[in-house]
């Protein structure tokens, strides 16, 4: 009788330390463990792709020569040096024979209609649509109006990118005018 107890007494220890230990074992913390084995080794494979990608955009940028790099800096630099921009508007001022006043800048920021900043995927970040801000200045210009053009003309062949965003012309029985200007000067975020 105990011969065959036995062997049956074992197979049910079996069956009872599988379901009571390894079955919840392997289904519980080993599965989870796979799961972030998984996890960690996208990770890893996402930031090896970054590194290549860092790199071949950084012998990219190396292959541009250093004065091209300092004209783009200025034409869309990373941040809107107030006055560093006061100052240059003033020195296009006084080459066309302007006289500036009365100085307003005001941040905002670049927004298209329609888009708004969602999750990037690849990346698991904040993909912004546009990856610009911009600032209005306001200032009041005084002079003639071939003066003012010549002036407008200098903003449009500057080497900053800047938009004139509106004009308002002050009326003048003397041929110096008034006028109210708002220009956008972008920058990187």
């Amino acid at each position: 009788m105990m011969s065959r107890l036995l062997p049956i007494g074992c197979l049910l220890f079996a069956i009872g330390i599988f379901f009571g230990y390894i079955r919840p074992t392997w289904n519980g913390s080993i599965e989870t463990s796979k799961a972030g084995i998984v996890s960690y080794t996208s990770a890893l494979a996402k930031a090896k792709e970054y590194k290549e990608k860092e790199a071949e955009l950084l012998t990219a940028r190396n292959s541009i020569p250093p004065e091209s790099l300092a004209r783009l800096n200025a034409f869309l630099p990373d941040n809107i040096d107030n006055v560093q921009i006061i100052l240059d508007l003033d020195a296009l001022a006084a080459r066309s024979g302007v006289k500036l006043s009365d100085f307003d800048l005001k941040n905002s920021t670049v927004a298209v209609a329609g888009e708004e900043e969602t999750i990037d995927p690849a990346t698991g970040g904040l993909a912004s649509p546009k990856p610009i801000d911009s600032a209005d200045i306001t200032l009041k210009v005084t002079g003639t109006y071939q003066s003012f053009r010549i002036f407008l003309t200098q903003i449009e062949q500057s080497l900053r990118m800047l938009d004139v965003v509106s004009v308002e012309i002050k009326d003048s029985k003397t041929g110096v005018y008034t006028y109210d200007l708002t220009i956008r000067i972008y920058s990187l975020r």
